[in-house]
């Protein structure tokens, strides 16, 4: 078990002990953009997914049946992804590699998972399939308060002319 007392989980999937490393990691996406004769202005794009990785070592004469358990579930797509010490969040288990060659009583792995925001029920992230604009606000504040990407909201909403003055009363397709 790890100092807080929580095992690391995916699905029904728990790790008899947390692996070696455990990073989870928030971004945001911030552009520069040149402004004629006055430098130059940050613009900020939303967050991105959260992404957790991690390297372990699963030991014991059952460490190869461990792997392939994790491997079973690898196969099996995204899920409730339980970090210790934050909220559970919905996630895709994007990579899981063997490192280096099994032992006999040792399997050294590392894996990647990253967040599905598409299908995430809480935490202000999208729920709503449309939003009607109260006007002022820009296609980046409604990113980042849905959770999506201006790229994504863009390529739903072909109408958005100019996405730094929506218009009052002008309906979003979020998903």
């Amino acid at each position: 078990m790890s100092v807080s007392g929580q095992a690391l989980r995916f699905k029904d999937y728990i790790w008899k002990s947390n692996p070696e490393t455990l990073r989870l990691e928030y971004e945001r996406n911030i552009k520069r953009l040149p402004m004629p004769y006055a430098g130059e202005s940050l613009q900020d794009y939303g967050s991105r997914r959260r992404t957790v990785t991690g390297k372990g070592v699963f030991w014991g004469k059952d460490c190869t049946a461990s792997f392939d358990r994790l491997a079973a579930v690898f196969r099996e797509g995204g899920g409730m992804l339980c970090v210790p010490g934050t909220a559970p969040f919905r996630a895709v288990f994007a990579s899981l590699q063997m490192l280096g060659e099994a032992r006999p009583n040792a399997v050294s792995y590392s894996f990647l998972f990253v967040e599905d925001e598409r299908e995430a029920q809480a935490d202000g992230v999208l729920q709503e399939k449309s939003y009607v604009c109260a006007g002022g606000e820009t296609l980046w504040e409604l990113a980042n308060r849905f959770s999506t990407t201006v790229e994504d909201l863009l390529a739903r909403n072909p109408q958005v002319m100019w996405p730094n003055g929506l218009p009052e009363g002008m309906e979003v397709a979020l998903c």
